[in-house]
């Protein structure tokens, strides 16, 4: 092939639809199982995932521009939020902030999640769906009664706003989004662990984005030089959104606790990623049934809130040593007493009222660090050695005890208990520096959205000023 054939080629790959890409290689997948190996075909998508990521970076910010043009200057941007979990929701200081702005026209579509079947999925929509409406929030189903999905079309979005970078939901909400319209990502993790810059950082989701807002200068960096095209187009840092009401307490909150007299309240959250060899990082086989037991111990002195990780419950129901029986008398346990409390939605109220944490959940470790109150982190045989944390992970988990053992956990309950005012006064130094400087005169929140109207150009702030 010569020069000229070569140039031609690649300006042709250029012009090719981001969609017909995602088309085609859904093709190619059928394709390869029949004649390749599992092995192959799982090595020759990993070559075509980076294939793709490269493509969608150079072709996206010609699209993005030209979306840009239609939209620009005008009175008002429709934005829709795909939100697959509301358990794991981060945005509520983003999408408020746009309902009091007049430029803005937030909405939800609540999106299916297949990775543990049909039924867990609906359980899933329905409850995340009755949050949204509970809260006031312009939201709607993806599937309708038909059992079809609702187009993404009908919703006219102008921005389309992904709060999971993970493929778990179907093409018309992940790949045929981002490669269709005018996208941005909050991440909905503060990204303190090695495997959230591994396995997300070269996805071609998230080099379609128009704008990726980062929660710390380590990730900010290590996108910057991990992605495929030009991802300083794309990225801004800002800081982590779901923080703010950590950091600035609503004085008309919720009641997140039971009512108690005189007792601490201390979260239990343990993460899913359960293994019976301790490969991974949770430790809910080793300790969930203990902490079970000790919150019996320390009924009369503690109430006990079990906040799991939402995917916890159905990989449960799969472990053999488990299953739906057990999972079901275990989750009710929490749920039934007096002294405990299951707690499975949104959580800054329950952590603002909070006296600590027990917890193994990465995105925990830095979002109860902004409490500045005592936390124990749960370390499993392959985490003892903290090789999973990035350099932003290991500044936050200064702040916090750690624990192997049960006996451990008690001695960290009992410390929390001959505390009277447990609130800490500092956190690591590093941490400290990190607040003060992405959380000081201008919030995330308030960065993001003035950010948007500026590239949108918006023929006007509003009145609050984006403060």
């Amino acid at each position: 092939m010569g020069i000229n054939e070569v140039k031609f080629f690649q300006k042709a790959r250029g012009c090719i639809d981001a969609y017909v890409w995602v088309r085609l290689e859904n093709m190619l997948k059928k394709l390869l199982k029949n004649y390749l190996s599992e092995g192959s075909i799982q090595l020759l998508l990993r070559l075509s995932n980076r294939s793709k990521s490269y493509m969608l970076s150079k072709v996206m910010p010609r699209r993005h521009s030209r979306q840009i043009k239609k939209i620009k200057h005008r009175e008002k941007i429709r934005v829709v939020f795909l939100a697959i979990h509301g358990s794991v929701w981060k945005f509520t200081s983003v999408y408020e902030r746009m309902m009091r702005d007049p430029y803005f026209e937030p909405e939800i579509l609540v999106c299916p999640d297949f990775l543990y079947g049909e039924e867990q999925m609906l359980i899933e929509m329905n409850k995340t769906f009755k949050r949204f409406k509970a809260e006031g929030y312009k939201v709607s189903k993806s599937r309708r009664d038909d059992a079809s999905w609702l187009p993404l079309s009908d919703l006219s979005p102008d921005l389309v706003v992904f709060t999971n970078p993970y493929d778990l939901t179907v093409s018309p909400y992940y790949a045929q989004a981002y490669s269709r319209y005018l996208t941005i990502y909050v991440p909905y993790f503060f990204m303190a662990t090695a495997h959230a810059i591994e396995e997300v950082f070269s996805t071609p989701m998230l080099n379609a984005m128009w704008r990726i807002y980062w929660p710390h200068q380590f990730a900010y960096e290590a996108f910057n030089s991990l992605s495929k095209g030009d991802s300083r187009r794309s990225s801004r840092l800002t800081g982590y959104p779901a923080v703010e009401a950590l950091l600035t307490p609503n004085k008309l909150s919720r009641e997140a606790w039971k009512p108690t007299v005189g007792k601490k309240k201390i979260i239990y959250a343990p993460h899913h990623s359960i293994s019976n060899d301790e490969s991974g990082y949770s430790t809910f086989l080793r300790f969930g049934p203990a902490l079970k037991e000790i919150s019996q111990r320390y009924s009369q002195q503690v109430q006990w809130s079990f906040k799991p990780h939402p995917h916890l419950k159905p990989r449960l129901y799969l472990h053999p040593a488990w299953g739906r029986e057990r999972t079901d008398q275990y989750y009710a346990f929490w749920e039934s007493h007096e002294y405990t409390q299951l707690n499975d939605g949104e959580y800054d109220d329950l952590f603002n009222q909070s006296d600590a944490i027990i917890h193994d959940c990465s995105s925990f470790i830095a979002e109860y660090a902004v409490t500045r109150k005592p936390a124990l982190y749960l370390l499993s045989k392959s985490s003892q050695s903290l090789e999973f944390l990035n350099e932003f992970g290991e500044c936050a988990l200064q702040s916090y005890e750690k624990a192997t053992s049960t006996k451990q956990i008690q001695e960290f309950i009992l410390r929390v208990l001959g505390d009277a005012n447990p609130r800490r006064r500092e956190v690591a130094s590093c941490f400290d520096e990190y607040l003060s400087e992405l959380y000081g005169s201008e919030l995330p929140s308030e960065k993001i959205l003035k950010d948007i109207k500026v590239a949108l150009g918006a023929p006007r702030l509003s009145s609050e000023n984006l403060g």
